[in-house]
């Protein structure tokens, strides 16, 4: 899971907003107990939730190709928010979370709140599938570890749909996501007893774990012939025969099992007006018995209530702006039309001809420019009707023939409420698996209505809305444009990728109603201006060029190689026979910087305007500096795994030796010591000499039998400004560095 890139375009550079973005009433107060606590290197956690976030993120991870992985801050901040509340703080209603974080608001107190029940809000892409798992493994772990009778290790995943629903599968059917991401840590893997069941699978002999996933409609869903009249019974089935395995009460299953954490994905249908499926969760809470539901995670970019407010019980906010800014999503770029008019035609091929036109030669232009990156781009049409649908493909597939006739175009019929239609159901399965294939003919996708959710595709480069759209449509506009914000190239470092927004006045309104909602101004070029044509600054290899200029890169063996035993080397550092040259002095009597003065002027006659004194905090206990030492140390020498070893030793040090002397380190006059910049300076200065020499080894480097040729680097995308190679058998190099993507540093003479 890399950092992506992007088309190259004029762009106005966004400021990082921070945490400003972030809404929710109980968010912001939320955000700025976490961040306190992660300073503090997050005490009150269990043994085995320590070891967990050590692994995930203190660790350095490859996939099964070699490429760094890392996980996104956005998911580590949504899990460590996850894991403050419920272990930490404690909380396990909807009522304490809202009186502990959002007493200055005016609160509505949930009628239903028999258990914990927290909401993640995750911008469209960025991620929210891997923070479920980390979840899981969290709560399976701490269960199977015995932790506490609050932690499950039985899961219930629910879908809203088929589309999301298949979607799930990809990442979780066999447990794929728990293998090829890095969740589980190596000394738990023995541990690791965990099954995966969709609808038609028969239980398996119990593991210690499980995960049941499902669509809601599976869950609520009675069979015809029932006679039940207990609701108990229409919830979890009437009782099965000894010889058959009921196949899809998952229900009946779990409440055997005895515990279980529900983690809805897509929950904006959860919100409090969502009776049935409200409903289903609070008799599976009830028929757990005393134990009841450990938690309910609700995660979606979009948890709003019909009125358009944020889920109350929202506990994490990751907006699309700040992931625009991260570059985790495409940055939706604006078409702003110029001579364009709708005609007045109930003919939806007539009404939108001149949208329909620019929306298929804005894709042309990147069918074009991404033939040489072997990408295919998909363009995405939404229009109101199965009519204007029908008609549009009709128009498109004779107009441009070359390009959708056949099945290079996809209808997908959807309901007034954004279900897909049962006769498009089976299709729109498949292609939401295979339509970023090569393989896939599709090259057109167009939505009544729309997708509102689940069409996880990353090739859409286009996105046309043409209908009618209003307040009454009940459409988010992160909706309007979600499908597609994915990123179609991974692991191109700071690559900056756009998706195009076209559309009449309605669709570029719900677009505004966005930049609005997020605070931001989305960048835009007009339709078919020769300026603004689309350029996809592409690096690729020049045939003519390689037998003259071709190299081979050679592959060697690492010179200096980290030594395994490195928590053992620092256990093994004998503090008590330091001897320091020069101890630092303890001045009583010193005064630590505390505050300063801040003075406005006028930049013309000078007069102060403004005049305010600040006060910088300053620790308050010994154990607030330690951590921040830990942390400064740990960094410097690159062993973020290693910060609590380090932190007794680091304790031994600056009680025992840094002054001379033993002191008491919560002492007032050692305090202010502490907080300055020179006893941090002499104790990074001291851990550096002991323990460098010991955790790197020299190692003679050996030259591999294979090498690779520059000629051998496939095109690649790149946002960095370049200048014209020469004597380099790619076309462009890096203006600044002189690097390629191949890795080579090329000088022009």
């Amino acid at each position: 899971m890399s950092r992506t890139k992007n088309a190259s375009s004029t762009q106005t550079p966004l400021l990082d907003v921070g945490r400003e973005g972030r809404t929710g009433i109980c968010v912001p107060a939320i955000d700025k107990e976490v961040r306190e606590w992660r300073e503090l290197g997050m005490p009150n956690i269990t043994k085995t939730t320590k070891r967990l976030l050590q692994f995930w993120f203190k660790n350095e991870h490859r996939t099964a190709n070699g490429q760094v992985f890392k996980y996104y801050d956005a998911q580590r901040e949504a899990i460590e928010t996850l894991i403050y509340l419920f272990e930490v703080k404690k909380i396990r209603r909807r009522k304490d979370l809202l009186y502990t974080y959002a007493q200055s608001h005016l609160l509505q107190f949930p009628a239903n709140d028999e258990f914990a029940r927290y909401a993640v809000k995750m911008a469209t892409g960025s991620g929210k599938t891997k923070v479920m798992a980390l979840a899981m493994a969290w709560q399976y772990f701490n269960a199977a570890f015995g932790e506490g009778e609050e932690y499950a290790n039985t899961f219930l995943l629910i879908a809203p749909n088929i589309i999301v629903l298949e979607r799930l599968k990809l990442d979780f059917e066999n447990g794929r996501v728990f293998q090829t991401d890095p969740i589980i840590p190596p000394d738990f893997r023995i541990n690791w007893d965990f099954d995966v069941y969709v609808r038609g699978d028969t239980e398996r002999t119990q593991s210690e774990g499980s995960l049941y996933l499902t669509n809601i409609q599976q869950l609520y869903e009675r069979e015809e012939e029932t006679t039940a009249s207990n609701p108990v019974e229409d919830l979890l089935g009437s009782v099965p025969p000894s010889n058959l395995q009921p196949m899809e009460k998952f229900l009946e299953r779990i409440v055997r099992r005895g515990n279980c954490l529900v983690i809805n994905d897509e929950a904006h249908h959860t919100n409090d007006d969502a009776l049935v499926w409200n409903e289903t969760i609070s008799n599976l809470h009830e028929n757990l018995g005393t134990r009841g539901l450990s938690a309910e995670l609700d995660f979606s970019a979009t948890p709003r209530q019909p009125d358009g407010t944020l889920f109350s019980w929202t506990i994490y906010d990751y907006p699309l702006k700040q992931a625009i800014i991260d570059n985790i999503v495409k940055r939706p770029l604006k078409g702003i039309p110029h001579g364009i008019t709708e005609i007045n035609s109930d003919k939806a091929s007539v009404r939108f001809e001149a949208y329909l036109v620019a929306a298929i030669e804005r894709w042309l232009e990147y069918v074009e420019q991404l033939k040489d990156l072997k990408k295919k781009p998909l363009l995405f049409l939404m229009l109101g009707n199965t009519t204007e649908a029908d008609d549009v493909a009709i128009w498109m597939r004779t107009k441009y023939p070359n390009y959708f006739e056949g099945d290079k175009l996809l209808i997908i019929h959807t309901k007034t409420n954004g279900e897909i239609t049962q006769k498009d159901l089976e299709i729109a399965r498949v292609a939401a698996r295979e339509v970023d294939n090569d393989s896939s003919p599709i090259n057109c996708i167009v939505s009544v209505l729309m997708l509102r959710e689940g069409w996880d595709v990353n090739n859409v480069t286009v996105v046309a809305g043409l209908r009618a759209y209003s307040s009454r449509a009940n459409i988010l506009p992160e909706q309007a444009i979600g499908r597609g914000l994915r990123k179609m190239f991974r692991g191109f470092g700071d690559y900056k990728e756009n998706v195009d927004i076209i559309g009449n006045s309605n669709f570029m309104q719900i677009v505004e109603d966005l930049e609005k909602q997020e605070g931001i101004t989305l960048d835009s070029f007009d339709y078919g201006k020769k300026k603004s044509r689309l350029k996809i600054q592409t690096i690729e290899v020049v045939e003519e060029r390689i037998k003259d200029f071709d190299i081979a890169i050679p592959v060697l063996s690492p010179r200096i190689e980290r030594i395994k035993e490195i928590r053992q080397i620092i256990e093994n550092l004998d503090i008590g026979k330091i001897q320091l040259k020069i101890p630092l002095s303890l001045d009583t009597n010193s005064k630590v910087i505390d505050s300063f003065t801040y003075e406005g002027r006028d930049v013309i006659s000078n007069e102060v305007i403004i005049e305010r004194e600040y006060k910088i905090p300053q620790a308050q206990t010994s154990g607030e500096i330690i951590a921040y030492y830990s942390k400064v140390l740990s960094d410097s020498l690159k062993l973020p795994a290693h910060f609590s070893t380090l932190a007794p030793k680091i304790e031994q040090l600056l009680r025992e030796k840094i002054f001379g002397k033993e002191i008491i380190l919560d002492s007032p006059s050692v305090l202010r010591a502490l907080n300055e910049s020179r006893v941090l300076l002499l104790t990074e200065k001291v851990f550096l000499k002991l323990l460098r020499p010991q955790i790197v080894e020299d190692k003679t480097p050996n030259l591999y039998e294979e090498s690779s040729l520059i000629s051998s680097t496939p095109a690649f995308p790149y946002s960095g400004k370049v200048c014209e190679a020469k004597m380099n058998p790619q076309n462009f190099t890096d203006l600044i560095s002189g690097l390629t993507a191949g890795g080579v540093l090329f000088v022009e003479v």
